[in-house]
This record gives C-alpha cells, structure tokens and sequence, in this order.
C-alpha cells in the first residue's frame, strides 16, 4: 500500500492536519535519556515549532526535550514534545509527554483528540473513548465524531457525525471525517456517496480503496500513523527517564517544636535521724549521696497525615536502566540516597494510603460504561488484580454526553488533588486508564465485596 498517499488523502480531513504535522518518518534515532541541557527553554520552544513546521523529527524532538528538561512544569512544552514524538512515530512516547500536559493544566482539543489517537494505536481504544467521552464538552464535534470512531465506536462516530454536517459550519472536512467514520463501521456504500460530494468520482474511488487495504480492526496503529501522515517507530523506547514528571511535592508538614522537658533539681533524700544505745554510741552512717532524677526523654506526636508506603501493585521497572546506574547507586553514601529520593519516586511509584477522616473532593476516574453492571464488573476484574486499588473507597455516578448516559467508575479517599493525580500517574504506569477530576454531586458509595486470595477486600 502507498502510505503516504493515503496519509495525504486522509490529512485532509481530519484536526491532526492542523494540530500535528506529517512527515517522512525518516532520519530518526531515538535516544534512552536525555542529556543535562543549557539555554533558554522558551526558544528552545520556539525552535521545537519551527522544527515541527518543516517536519524536522530529529530536530524538534531533541529542541522540545530540551525545553522540558529545562522547565520541566510548563504545560506547554510538554505538549510541543508531545506532538514532536508524534511526527517521529514514537507513539508510546507521544502518549506518556501528552498526558503529562494534561495532568499540568492543557487539555485544549488537540491535546486531547492527539493523546486519544495516540492511545488507539497503542492498543488502548478503551482509554481513549474514555478521554474523549470526559471532555465531550472541548472537543469540536466534527473531530469528536471521527476520533470516536478510530476508537472503536464507529457507531457513535457516525451520530455525531451525521448531525455535525448540518450545521451552517460544517465544511468538506466535517463531510469526509463522517466517510471515515462510516468506512471504519463497515457501511462502504455511504462512505463512498459522502466521498464523492468534494471529490471528482476517480479520486472518491481512491481514497475508498486506500481506506479499505487497512480496514482490518489489527492494523489501528497503522491506521492512525496514515491518518497522521507519520510512520510508526516500533523500537521507540519511551520518553527519557530524565524528563518524567515527577509528583507535585507537597508542603513540608510542620511539625511541632518539642521543648525539652527541664531538669528538675537534685532531690536530696533528708537523712534519717540515728537511734543512739543506752551503751556504747553507734557509729554515724555515712550521708547518702544526693540522688538525681533523671529528666523524661521528650516525646513527638507523630503528624496525622497520609503515609506514603510502596505499593507493590504499582511497581514501574525500568528495564531500559544500565546496570552502572545501579552500581552507582550501591556505591552513594546515606546522604546522597536522601538528596536522591526526588529522583527514585520517578522511577518507582508511590501510592498513598486512603484517608478515613478529611478526603478531598478529587477522585480518580477509572472508566464510563453503558450500565451499572458493566460498571462493577470492570471494577471487579482491575481490583482483583490489585489489593490496593481495592482498599480505596469506590464511588459512581451518571454522566449524559451528547444525550447517552453513561456510568462513571472512580475511586475516592485522597486528601489531594496531589496524592489523586500520584495514585492516577502510577495506574497508568502499568497501562491502566484513569483521569484526576472532581466528584459529582450524585456519586454514590458502593459496597462491592472482593475475594482475592482468601481475603475478603470490601469498598467502603
């Protein structure tokens, strides 16, 4: 098949041609970690777009990781390293820099209709119809409508489609994303009449021919890499350990001066008067010798907030580590491990213990399914495969999108939106789906017992 004639044919009609940018895919060489940088990050940024304008991968994914390691909490640059490992094929890096940027405050409609095809063509059409249902509300219907439909949901896809093109903005764009939709549903005769309505009857037939030689659900992320005009990097290794978004770092938690206790004055013990005999005097005892109290050791109250303990669940190993880093590390004195933890929470997750007095209102949601009892079901089979997870209150809630209800799963017990989006970060380490928002005003408790191992594990 001639990828890139049918990636031109599909960038024109879709967001990504105006949000992502297309490109040979050749020249590129990924690296494992990123090197200490120097300059300015904002142009770096700057070099990063203009990179990303002429479909340079190399260069702009090394401008853009630059930019990040400099200011590594600028939304921003996250979402401009995003889109660059995008025109470099590196999708499972793409995904990890885009969700970042949304977990930093950018979930403009590109970011999230890119982080969403970019969980398609990893093999998670799930997440992504998820991500697209949560910012329904963003998202113009027109992208909305065909991204759902490269998510799985050709069906809906079309609905929303179908309505798109009646309004007085619709454009030859919204008509062939609503071809797409109804090609990746099966439905060819309509796909090829809505084709035909901005194309002459040669080209119309070429592009239903191109659709078709990929329409097989297996070949999604081949899919996604025509729709955005990329080829697919196989051996990408993943966004460099050096640039991963470390946890917000909560305020120090001030703990109360302890004044030690002073101490008392030397008690003398009163001598006891001598009984003298009638007879010969006795022999006056020697004084005792003052006795000292010794002063009560000073005692700290333990601070009543959530401990942080490793979760075995949530493990993230990093098999692309070099072993003389590890060395390294076994070879760092106490004082350099302590000055190192930033760097270690990184790499292996931290998972919180739920609170039972004071939560916040975060929650972290793990889904939304047609029914309530689709709802339980999946979160039998995720909290089954992690005691932790089991131990955090659950919640649901009803949510309509675009007139079809849904049933929100989420989880509930965090005393911050920090510890939520932590607890989130690391689901999605070991390939999970969530998103950190807060409650609904219907949410409801659930009591959904859990046999794991012998235990009984209980929502409450």
């Amino acid at each position: 098949m001639n990828r890139k004639t049918f990636g031109k044919a599909a960038l024109s009609s879709l967001i990504v041609a105006t949000t992502m940018v297309g490109c040979t895919g050749a020249a590129f060489r990924p690296r494992t970690s990123a090197v200490q940088q120097k300059g300015d990050p904002a142009k770096l940024a700057a070099a990063a777009e203009k990179a990303l304008a002429s479909r340079n991968a190399v260069k702009a994914v090394e401008s853009a990781e630059a930019a990040v390691q400099l200011a590594p909490q600028n939304a921003a640059y996250r979402q401009i390293l995003g889109r660059a490992y995008v025109l470099a094929g590196r999708f499972a890096s793409a995904e990890t820099a885009l969700a970042d940027a949304m977990d930093l405050g950018n979930a403009d409609a590109s970011t999230v209709v890119s982080l969403a095809l970019v969980q398609v063509a990893q093999g998670r059409p799930d997440a992504a119809r998820n991500l697209l249902i949560e910012h329904a509300d963003t998202v113009p219907a027109g992208d909305y409508g065909l991204a759902m439909a490269m998510a799985g949901d050709p069906v809906e896809g079309v609905r929303i489609l179908s309505q798109a093109i009646h309004d007085p903005s619709a454009t030859a764009r919204t008509r062939q994303n609503l071809a797409y939709a109804y090609a990746l549903g099966g439905r060819w005769k309509d796909a090829r009449m809505i084709v035909g309505m901005d194309m002459e009857p040669l080209d119309a037939n070429k592009r239903i021919s191109d659709w078709a030689q990929i329409a097989e659900p297996s070949l999604a992320p081949m899919r996604v890499a025509a729709l955005m005009g990329v080829i697919r990097n196989e051996g990408d290794p993943g966004q460099p350990i050096a640039l991963a978004l470390a946890a917000p770092v909560a305020a120090p938690v001030q703990m109360a001066e302890v004044t030690p206790a002073a101490a008392p004055e030397p008690e003398v013990q009163p001598i006891a008067p001598v009984q003298v005999a009638e007879a010969a005097p006795a022999p006056q005892p020697p004084a005792p010798q003052q006795v000292v109290q010794p002063a009560p050791v000073p005692v700290i109250k333990a601070s009543s907030r959530p401990v942080r303990v490793a979760a075995r669940d949530f493990i993230i190993e990093d098999h692309n580590a070099r072993p003389v880093a590890a060395k390294a590390f076994a070879k760092s004195s106490a004082k350099t491990q302590v000055a190192a933890a930033p760097v270690a929470r990184m790499q292996q997750a931290a998972f919180l213990k739920p609170v039972s007095n004071g939560a916040s209102n975060w929650v972290v949601q793990l889904g939304a399914y047609d029914s309530a009892a689709i709802a339980k079901e999946k979160y039998m089979s995720m909290a089954g495969r992690s005691g932790t997870l089991a131990a955090f209150p659950v919640l649901t809630s009803q949510a309509t999108v675009n007139g079809k209800p849904y049933h929100r799963l989420a989880i509930s017990g965090f005393a911050s939106r920090a510890d939520a989006t932590l607890a989130c970060r690391t689901i999605r380490a070991q390939r999970g789906q969530c998103f950190v928002r807060e409650t609904a005003p219907n949410a409801t408790p659930q009591r959904w017992a859990l046999a794991t191992r012998g235990r009984q594990y209980a929502s409450r």
